[in-house]
């Protein structure tokens, strides 16, 4: 079967030429009128409502924009893919802010031992941790830490701390799932997915183990191949989207969209005890017990993260 990627029509322009085209006010202003316009906007009217006393340069402008960051139709000009994400990537702060908070405690507990949460967000990075045990990952991480992730500046906005860690529980949820399935959310590439493994697992009364520590024996680690794009991932996380673990959460009173919010004090008792471990190598094969009450469900996964096997077990008590 022949490769699609042989068909491409590739045009592409070099990063710095990119970044030359959008350095420039009246550009981006362009950019940001199409943005905001419900239809395509007509050359008169855009330069109308950008530069409205730029008779000589505003037509070079908007040519420089033209085939790459903005289209021109029968209808007058568009925004292109490559234009949204340039307007996007402003309009989250991204590229443009670098707020920061203090650690401070919030009304949210620790999903383990139900202690106060604190939380702080620095470079771009929302941290989350317990105040009193060591949550799930030691060593470069803050102590107690559950949550450390890159997060967008204009997911504070509007919002409360305990509001920005729930919209970081979605958020981390709608990246990690399609790089489950092999799909980069930033930009569709391909992804590798490798594992970090405790080949010595021993949680001691702290939770962690004192060899990897982390709460947990085994890790997903996905990259994409194309832009470098990371997440990590407990490895149990791959099982709790499939049906018969839904249908089992729901049987237990568990009444959330999936992907559900995991380490969460509200889910604590779907996800508390839940344990990952290989069961198999060459190739991995991985093991998911997930105890709810006096049930238990027991899911085989394989290497590249599909279930292979659900069973259920009844009065574990």
């Amino acid at each position: 079967m022949a490769d699609p990627a042989d068909d491409l029509d590739t045009k592409a322009i070099a990063a710095t030429e990119a970044f030359a085209i959008l350095g420039n006010e009246t550009r981006m202003d362009v950019l940001r009128a199409l943005w905001e316009a419900d239809e395509p906007r007509s050359f008169a009217d855009l330069r109308a409502a950008v530069a409205p006393n730029d008779r000589g340069n505003f037509s070079y402008h908007l040519g420089k924009l033209t085939d790459h960051f903005v289209r021109k139709t029968g209808e007058g000009y568009d925004l292109r893919f490559a234009g949204e994400q340039v307007v996007r990537a402003v309009l989250t702060g991204t590229i443009t802010s670098a707020p920061s908070l203090q650690p401070a405690e919030t009304d949210e507990r620790c999903p383990y031992c139900g202690a106060t949460v604190e939380m702080a967000y620095e470079e771009e990075v929302i941290s989350v941790r317990c105040t009193e045990c060591s949550g799930v990952v030691g060593g470069e991480y803050p102590d107690g830490a559950y949550m450390h992730y890159q997060f967008p500046p204009s997911g504070l906005d509007g919002r409360t701390r305990e509001e920005a860690i729930d919209a970081a529980h979605v958020l981390y949820d709608s990246k990690v799932a399609p790089m489950m399935k092999g799909i980069c959310p930033e930009c569709a590439g391909q992804v590798a997915i490798s594992y970090e493994i405790c080949g010595d697992h021993r949680v001691g009364e702290s939770g962690m183990c004192p060899s990897c520590d982390n709460r947990f024996e085994v890790w997903s680690i996905f990259e994409c191949e194309r832009c470098q794009y990371s997440r990590r991932s407990v490895v149990w996380f791959a099982a709790l989207n499939h049906p018969a673990v839904a249908a089992f959460y729901h049987d237990h009173g568990l009444d959330e969209k999936i992907p559900f919010r995991k380490l969460t004090w509200d889910n604590a008792r779907f996800v508390e005890r839940v344990t990952g471990t290989v069961v198999g190598t060459e190739p991995y094969r991985f093991r998911v017990t997930i105890p709810v009450d006096e049930d238990e469900l027991v899911v085989e996964m394989d290497d590249e993260l599909d279930v292979l096997h659900v069973e259920k077990s009844d009065n574990l008590a």
